[in-house]
């Protein structure tokens, strides 16, 4: 059986989650913490690829990642003619607009989940996001540029919802909390199907 670990930006994408499958909290150090319970762990980064650099760095260091499938989940930008609002995307291709960096995740699992690329970007896009293909985030780049030090491509996965279209930064548990509980069910069919895989 796969261990689990799923890695949001924000608590309140990781809230659903936890109370899912009832995690615990449990300390790695005195300031990094993670929840977790039989082979299923979640950890929160913070916003933007430092963030993620230092703690997912830091608790991969720790890991062992021999069996490990990490999932990103949270909320994106969107595309306005290409994406829904509420609506969850399989990432197929990370871009990072800092250093150009490519990523192509190997998805192969058959999911009903519609293919999306993804670019990371240095802050929030809030003028429509013109220049933009797909979704955009702040923290998928480094995400797959640290894992892939421990863990192998073809066990890492990005499932993005679509919370505006690169017109606002939406960040708040309020506006986050029922994107993430819309798609829950969506997110663990997509958990049970990689266990397995």
């Amino acid at each position: 059986m796969n261990h689990i670990l799923i890695i949001t930006a924000l608590q309140s994408e990781a809230e659903p989650i936890v109370k899912q499958y009832q995690l615990e909290q449990k300390h790695l150090s005195e300031n990094l913490f993670y929840f977790q319970r039989e082979g299923i762990t979640c950890l929160t980064t913070g916003v933007g690829e430092k963030n993620v650099r230092k703690r997912l760095g830091a608790f991969l260091e720790r890991l062992d990642c021999s069996n490990t499938m990490l999932i990103n989940i949270g909320i994106a930008g969107g595309e306005k003619n290409a994406t829904e609002i509420g609506k969850m995307y399989l990432v197929n291709k990370i871009i990072s607009e800092t250093n150009k960096k490519v990523w192509l995740p190997n998805n192969l699992l058959k999911t009903e989940i519609p293919e999306i690329q993804l670019t990371t970007v240095s802050k929030g896009v809030t003028d429509g996001g013109e220049k933009y293909k797909g979704l955009v985030d702040m923290e998928a780049a480094a995400i797959i540029e640290t894992a892939l030090k421990f863990i192998s491509a073809k066990n890492v996965y990005f499932l993005k919802i679509v919370s505006d279209y690169m017109d606002e930064v939406l960040d708040s548990p309020e506006q986050v909390l029922p994107l993430m509980e819309n798609n829950l069910s969506e997110i663990i069919q997509f958990i049970d199907q990689i266990k397995k895989n």
